[in-house]
C-alpha cells in the first residue's frame, strides 16, 4: 500500500490500527481490510505530510502504543 492511499484513507476519516506482534508493529485498516507496512507509516510520519494521532487506547498507557490512530490536524 503505497503512502497516497494511506493518506487518501485517513483524510476519509478512516482509522489506522496498530498491534505489536513478535516485537514489530502491524498497521491495518478495516472495511475493507488492508495491511500497511510498518515503513509506508513511518515515512508518512517522519515527512509530516499526514499528521497521524493516536487515539489514546494503549493497553499499557506508553506513548506511540495506541492501538488506534487516525489524522490529526
Amino acid at each position: 500500500m503505497s503512502a497516497a492511499a494511506v493518506i487518501a484513507r485517513l483524510r476519509a476519516g478512516q482509522k489506522l490500527h496498530m498491534q505489536i506482534v513478535d516485537g514489530r508493529r502491524q498497521w491495518w485498516f478495516d472495511e475493507p481490510f488492508q495491511d500497511v507496512p510498518d515503513a509506508v507509516v513511518q515515512a508518512i510520519r517522519a515527512s509530516g505530510e499526514a499528521k497521524i494521532g493516536e487515539l489514546g487506547d494503549s493497553l499499557f498507557g506508553l506513548p506511540e502504543n495506541s492501538q488506534t490512530w487516525e489524522r490529526s490536524s
